[in-house]
């Protein structure tokens, strides 16, 4: 798994100072390339593709594998050692979501180098700040 990982990771970067976005949102990226590939990995099925698409102001990031099952956020306990990683997407997109009938899960990441005060998720939430 970690090969995978860190190879969507090298990639992400390298796409990205290739479209040269700022170091901030790039590395917001990075981390949520991670956490959405990660999840496709240990909880999807089939191969995992990885999408990355810039314009305007945002960067949209996709993931897609064969399961039909979307993805969740979970609350971890404080002695959990994973369940944390789409509350991390959460806070870093402007929005996260699935589409393709679960197969694919999104997340838009601002890149504009302001930082916003707290970043919305399209996912219903009881924990409104980051």
């Amino acid at each position: 798994m970690d090969v995978h990982v860190a190879q969507a990771r090298r990639t992400t970067a390298t796409v990205l100072k290739q479209w040269s976005l700022p170091e901030a949102p790039a590395e917001d990226a990075r981390l949520v390339v991670s956490e959405l590939v990660s999840n496709a990995i240990i909880h999807g099925s089939g191969d995992v593709r990885l999408r990355l698409r810039h314009d305007d102001h945002e960067l949209r990031i996709r993931v897609t594998d064969d399961s039909t099952a979307p993805a969740r956020r979970r609350r971890a306990s404080a002695a959990s050692l994973g369940g944390r990683g789409l509350h991390l997407v959460a806070c870093l997109s402007l929005r996260w979501g699935v589409a393709d009938g679960g197969r694919t899960t999104y997340a838009v990441i601002p890149t504009l180098t302001e930082a916003l005060p707290c970043r919305r998720t399209t996912q219903s939430s009881t924990d409104p700040t980051c």
